[in-house]
């Protein structure tokens, strides 16, 4: 009758004592991010058989199951390199002693076709990177020292998923190239009732007449086009005449006159009438500045920065002055750098609903020289198209965009919610340096532990998928600055502990108890 029943009581202590095992090992890693709690289940098997007999005498084992797919809390942390798998996913790690120089997996990483060291790419729920400086590096590694791998991004940040996977790490003194500026456009709306330039304007010069006295001397300005005037000078026909020929005077968008360059002493030949004033009368010469009589121009200005091709920076004005209903020029002023050719204003008009109909897209040629002599160059296309003119008191403006920068020296990274590595620079710009994967198994609990919260992939897990986070199935997603606590249930655990407790105790009672009636009997048969 007492068949089995000492060994039966063995094994049920030893299964106890391995459940507790598993339980103590689950409560000191409750603070372990990314663990995955292990439970013990228990299965029967035959502990004892008799020949000639039909009794059997069946036992239990403990057999260990490690809740992988079960996910724990995603807190926050104050690490903007942290990261968390929010759904179904792994980050792929690899020891150091799996690598060349730091920068490549010669092991066995997923596609690719070597096979000597199946198992050194491990898999982690544990999203606590740091990183360790190196020469002239910052590589990234788990808490337990392991890379974290992931795609390298190109020089202009584009990342190639199905490429090589190699350690994740920067270069903190790189330096980001410039950038020439090819494209520029302007969202902005113009007051529809600015000051509109004069065509025809006259300016009266006081000039002094044989007899002493002050005559008006009228200088009548006539616009040509964009830049150029005709000034026709004249006197009242009672006092003579003027011999001297129109003059035509080019101005900037500014209103400056570029020429004639000596326009501050131009000659006016005045014809006495010598009915007025006598035969005897000499003709005389009269000296006018033209600057001072010159019609004014409003102009609405907005700021462009353009890169040249050696990465300086250049304010780019471009004046809208409005010449009638409708009708604006664009003059283009470059800086008092500029070397190239003149750009000659560019007509722009509206159509009665305030939007814009012609002279929205231009490309615009400009060449500046520094102060080491050194040419830099820049072909911009630059749209305006979606500017309006709408009823406003002053011009508004909405924004300026352009793909021009200089070069800048890399600053700070951080992850973002794609898995990818952000450089920050200081010209202002960003730019991807890697992407995080995320490994995806058929049987996620088939893993094999290696330890609290590092997996070996095992056959049984099925399948391995390597993809970016947006491509997984599930939904997946990262949480930046984020951590997946531990999935143990500190209660349940206590629970199970004392269940197990009492599992112990009754085996041991069990055993003890066989024990004494074996005595008994034995002692019987003395």
């Amino acid at each position: 009758m007492l068949w089995g029943t000492m060994n039966n009581a063995v094994l049920g202590m030893q299964a106890s004592s391995s459940s507790m095992g598993v339980i103590s090992q689950n409560i000191s890693n409750v603070n372990t991010t990314g663990y995955k709690r292990t439970e013990s289940l228990f299965k029967t098997t035959l502990s004892e058989t008799h020949a000639g007999s039909n009794a059997n005498i069946f036992g239990v084992k403990a057999v260990s199951r490690t809740n992988i797919a079960y996910q724990g809390s995603i807190v926050g942390s104050d690490s903007g390199t942290d990261l968390a798998i929010n759904g179904r996913g792994f980050f792929m790690v690899a020891p150091p002693s799996v690598t060349t120089d730091g920068n490549t997996v010669t092991s066995s990483v997923p596609g690719s076709t070597d096979t000597t060291n199946p198992k050194s790419v491990l898999y982690t729920r544990d999203g606590a990177f740091t990183f360790v400086t190196g020469a002239n590096q910052e590589q990234y590694f788990t808490v337990g020292g392991n890379y974290l791998l992931g795609w390298m991004a190109d020089e202009n940040g584009a990342v190639d998923s199905t490429g090589d996977l190699t350690p994740v790490y920067t270069l903190p003194e790189t330096t980001m190239q410039g950038r020439t500026t090819t494209t520029a456009s302007v969202l902005a709306n113009l007051p529809y009732d600015s000051a509109l330039t004069e065509s025809d304007y006259d300016a009266t010069s006081s000039i002094t007449d044989p007899n002493g006295d002050a005559q008006d001397l009228t200088l009548h300005w006539t616009r040509l086009d964009a830049t150029t005037w005709l000034v026709t000078p004249s006197v009242d026909s009672s006092v003579g005449s003027v011999t001297s020929d129109p003059v035509t005077v080019t101005m900037d968008a500014e209103g400056n006159i570029t020429d004639p360059t000596d326009f501050t002493t131009q000659t006016v030949g005045i014809d006495w009438d010598d009915g007025t004033y006598g035969a005897a009368v000499t003709d005389t010469d009269e000296t006018v500045n033209l600057s001072s009589t010159k019609p004014s121009m409003t102009l609405q200005k907005v700021y462009v920065e353009v890169y040249d091709s050696n990465y300086n920076a250049h304010t780019v004005t471009l004046g809208f002055e409005r010449t009638g209903t409708d009708t604006w020029n664009m003059h283009v002023l470059p800086g008092d750098d500029y070397s190239g050719e003149d750009i000659a204003p560019i007509e722009v008009t509206f159509n009665g609903d305030g939007k814009m109909v012609s002279g929205g897209t231009n490309d615009l040629a400009f060449s500046w020289t520094d102060s080491d002599g050194l040419a830099g160059t820049a072909t911009v296309a630059l749209d305006t198209s979606g500017m309006t003119q709408y009823d406003s008191s002053s011009l508004s403006l909405k924004g300026v965009t352009t793909n021009g920068y200089g070069a800048g020296e890399l600053e700070s990274y951080k992850f973002n919610a794609n898995g990818e590595l952000i450089g920050s620079y200081s010209n202002g710009e960003t730019r991807t340096l890697f992407k995080v994967p995320v490994a995806t198994f058929v049987a996620d609990n088939s893993l094999e532990p290696v330890s609290g919260n590092l997996f070996q992939r095992t056959q049984q897990a099925g399948a391995l998928t390597v993809s970016p986070i947006e491509d997984v199935e599930s939904g997946s997603s990262f949480s930046t600055g984020s951590l997946e606590s531990s999935n143990v249930d500190i209660g349940g655990e206590f629970t199970t502990m004392i269940i197990t407790q009492k599992a112990y105790s009754s085996n041991a009672q069990v055993f003890k108890t066989a024990d004494e009636m074996t005595q008994t009997v034995r002692d019987l048969k003395a």
